[in-house]
């Protein structure tokens, strides 16, 4: 027979209200602790109150979802999260899919509602949610012998039932007075589907029913004795030891998952550890790579570099030796420090001046011209002239002498000083030649 979610709630929320009020007169106002490692539910204000924890899940504002404990088994002990797979086992059973879900999105009053739902079939009844961080709250289930409940009493039954009726949590009155009267160790007696009738050990009470709402409840006869009341009470006892006896086998089914949980988180944090070595390995070689680049591009631009100024400094050396021609003076070498020799401002102490110009170009043109001049003139005398004697010619030689030692200076060789005593013995000595044979200085020295 399949059930609902909600039908377990039907089932537990009596008996949780019951339960939740046992747990509040236990502690109160006092603060708590808890330790999952022991584990242990304890309050500051008396440590002798000692429960045992159980943890469902936890409900994260932030996140916005439930996640069930048992999502990743191994970081809780086995018995702290068995009743959390003992839920999941019956959601299986059942096909709940809200109990076989890992992740829900979180509603308002889910974590409640399924914890109540949990409470139906671990038969743990009390409940108390922790603050675990800022917006996350871890809901508990809480057992213990100091939460046993006394003999039910159809005077506290009935101010349970009317508690859990204002939360307006119950749908099925029903199943859940039905439930409620069994698991508390209650005699219950079904007239029709309209009444029932509990029995406990202070009396009755008659419940009316409305289409499956409680409509109104009064006193009545008793339907069972004593006898039938203990045995009532031992089939809910039973009734306890059997899920507990599930949750001992659920806390066998927690450390064999627990176990393949922590080989695959191990299994996936050695992949990942792979990864990362890997991906450090290939992050080193690439590093490695482009330092090697770099050293390359260095060593070459070095090169480069090295070539250019050995360039440059060849070239400024074939510039140096086309301007050092032998018997020149540059100016870069008389003027070191200075960029351009000719372009500087006259010296603060100089005077004013004369200067005079002349062209030699001018003096020798005119110079030339008197001599052709005088050698035409000459020609012509000696051509006119009738026979000369002895005396005449002599007359006539020393003319010539001395027009030959007429010789303009700017035809001479530069470098050599005239030596006018050699020219002189010369002229004295020299042999006398026929007039005929007498040229002028320009027709001699051009060959004329």
């Amino acid at each position: 027979m399949t059930k609902t979610l909600q039908d377990l709630i039907d089932e537990s929320i009596f008996i949780s209200t019951e339960y939740q009020a046992r747990l509040a007169e236990l502690t109160g106002d006092s603060e708590w602790s808890v330790d999952f490692s022991a584990p242990s539910f304890t309050l500051s204000s008396d440590d002798s109150v000692a429960l045992s924890p159980y943890l469902l899940g936890t409900e994260s504002e932030s996140r916005g979802s439930w996640i069930w404990s048992w999502q990743e088994l191994g970081h809780f002990p086995d018995s702290v999260v068995s009743a959390a797979i003992q839920a999941r086992e019956a959601g299986s059973q059942h096909g709940i899919s809200e109990l076989t879900t890992d992740e829900l999105v979180l509603e308002d009053g889910l974590a409640r509602r399924l914890t109540l739902a949990t409470k139906a079939v671990t038969g743990i009844y009390a409940h108390y949610p922790v603050q675990a961080g800022a917006g996350v709250r871890a809901w508990l289930l809480l057992d213990g012998d100091l939460l046993e409940l006394e003999a039910p009493t159809v005077n506290r039954m009935g101010r349970v039932m009317a508690q859990a009726l204002q939360t307006g949590t119950a749908v099925n009155h029903l199943k859940a007075v039905d439930s409620y009267a069994r698991l508390r160790g209650a005699h219950i007696e079904w007239d029709t589907e309209a009444t029932a009738v509990i029995t406990a050990t202070d009396g009755a009470l008659r419940l009316w029913f409305d289409e499956g709402k409680i409509s109104g409840i009064e006193p009545a006869e008793p339907t069972v004795d004593a006898d039938e009341l203990n045995r009532c009470a031992a089939h809910a006892a039973s009734l306890r030891e059997q899920m507990r006896s599930e949750r001992s086998e659920v806390e066998r089914i927690a450390a064999s998952e627990a176990a393949q949980h922590s080989a695959a988180r191990e299994e996936a944090a050695a992949r990942e550890a792979a990864e990362r070595e890997a991906a450090a390995a290939r992050q080193a070689e690439a590093e490695a790579a482009a330092q090697r680049e770099a050293e390359q591009e260095a060593r070459e631009e070095a090169a480069r570099a090295e070539r250019e100024a050995a360039e440059r400094e060849a070239a400024e050396r074939e510039a140096r030796e086309a301007e050092e021609v032998e018997g020149t003076t540059t100016t870069d070498r008389v003027y070191t420090d200075v960029s351009d020799p000719y372009d500087q401002d006259p010296r603060d102490d100089a005077q004013p001046g004369r200067v005079t110009t002349g062209s030699f170009d001018d003096a020798a043109v005119a110079e030339d011209r008197d001599a052709d001049e005088f050698e035409q003139i000459e020609t012509e005398e000696v051509q006119e002239a009738p026979a000369t004697t002895e005396r005449e010619t002599v007359e006539v030689d020393e003319a010539e002498e001395s027009h030959e030692a007429y010789k303009p200076a700017a035809f001479r060789v530069a470098g050599e000083a005239p030596d006018l005593e050699a020219e002189r013995e010369e002229a004295e000595h020299a042999p006398k030649k026929e007039t005929k044979e007498k040229k002028g200085f320009f027709s001699r020295f051009f060959g004329l």
